[in-house]
Order: structure tokens, then sequence, then C-alpha cells
């Protein structure tokens, strides 16, 4: 199987565990990982959406990181639903990558946890689970590679 064949395969497995994660089933990524924390650096909402901007320096030679999110929700309550966001980073030789975000998120309380699969410009793919902390203004992630 070839190289790209097998990593989007490896992407439609993880989406599939995603979305039976819930329907109440458990599941826990393992491996190989990486944190990934940031600092909030901006928030606007609308009656139908919310943006967060964020900020923060990730080794795995990504270096300094700045994230954009929009979240919709898909609940009369409003307190989950889907987001796409992007992603640019540049390390100290100055390679810069960019990434598309994309996944669901759930509210409990002031924290949002969020699942997430992003792809990057250089290749790269990217199983992460975040939380946001509304009143502190970070967020931490546990990054997966793809390989």
């Amino acid at each position: 199987m070839g190289k790209i064949m097998s990593k989007a395969l490896t992407a439609l497995v993880a989406t599939c565990f995603m979305f039976v994660t819930l329907q109440g089933h458990t599941f826990e990524a393992t491996g190989d990982s990486f944190p990934a924390n940031f600092q909030m650096t901006s928030w606007t909402s609308t009656t139908i959406s919310s943006s967060l901007t964020a900020e923060g320096v990730v080794g795995e030679g990504y270096g300094k990181v700045y994230l954009s999110y929009d979240f919709m929700s898909n609940s009369a309550d409003r307190n989950k639903g889907n987001f796409t966001g992007n992603l640019r980073s540049i390390n100290q030789d100055g390679d810069m990558v960019a990434a598309t975000l994309q996944g669901i998120w759930k509210r409990e309380g002031k924290l949002v946890k969020m699942y997430t699969l992003d792809g990057f410009s250089n290749g790269d793919m990217i199983y992460a689970e975040g939380l946001i902390d509304l009143i502190a203004g970070t967020l931490s992630f546990t990054a997966f590679p793809i390989e």
C-alpha cells in the first residue's frame, strides 16, 4: 500500500474512532505524542459562532505557532459542535508550515474539550485531543502524529 494511501486510511480510522466516542463508547489515543500548549490572544462571538486565536511555542520542530479557530454549534443548548481552523508556525531556521484544523468540541462548564484532525503543508498529519480553559485563557493539547 502506498504511503499516501496508508496515511489516508489512518486518518479515516481516526475519524471513525472520534464518531464512535460521540456514541458513548470509549476511545483512547495511544502511542507517540507531544504536548502543545497555547495562550488565547482573542475571543469573539456572534449569535451563531465563536472565534478564537492563540499562540505558543511547540516542540517537534514547529517553533512559534499561531492558531485560529471558528466554532459552530450543532445543539440547541450551544454546548457542542464542530470547528475549522488554521495554523501557521515558524521555527528558528525560518521554516514555515501551514495547517488546516478541523474537528469537534464539547463545552463542560468553563472547559471546552476538542478532538481534531489536522493536515500540514509539510505532509504531517496529527490527531490531537485538547482542552480550552475559558477562564485561564489556555489551550492544552496532546498531539499524536499519524504515520
